[in-house]
């Protein structure tokens, strides 16, 4: 049973400043989140990029096992190609926005795709997007081209 006083001290919390140097506190200057900076570092021109077509670029993060985690920088009205998936996508988005059907992602915002989406996010307004992608499986390509591809920059 809860204590009469927790949704207040809840509700306190959720006001309260992170402390200094919070892994999920953003350096000024920067727009990702410190347990990120330390795999990538704190400025997004300091990654080493892998372009991956249509001016998207790519950088890997180190995972384990069948996990894959990647920082994505898509340039304004550039759309992913067209796929599904063979197992769970998340991706956050940590500067810009893009449109998947009717939903539009936002800086902060969290998409959740599985085996039974079928999608092709676009980029919308005039700011690239930037976002971490995590996935536990290959993505499913629809069209030739990018299935090609995909075998050489690990989609």
């Amino acid at each position: 049973e809860l204590d009469a006083n927790s949704l207040a001290l809840c509700l306190k919390t959720l006001d309260e400043q992170a402390p200094e140097g919070d892994e999920f506190s953003v350096s000024e200057g920067s727009i990702l989140p410190g347990v990120l900076q330390k795999y990538v570092g704190s400025d997004l021109d300091q990654i080493q990029w892998k372009r991956v077509g249509g001016g998207v670029k790519q950088a890997i993060i180190p995972t384990k096992g069948n996990a894959t985690a990647r920082l994505l920088r898509i340039p304004p009205g550039v759309a992913v190609p067209e796929h599904s998936h063979n197992g769970t996508e998340l991706t956050v988005v940590l500067a810009g926005s893009y449109a998947d059907g009717p939903h539009l992602f936002e800086r902060g915002d969290i998409q959740q795709a599985d085996t039974e989406v079928h999608h092709s996010p676009s980029v919308v307004g005039a700011e690239e997007c930037v976002c971490l992608v995590a996935t536990d499986a290959p993505l499913k390509f629809k069209s030739i081209v990018p299935r090609v591809v995909q075998k050489f920059i690990s989609l």
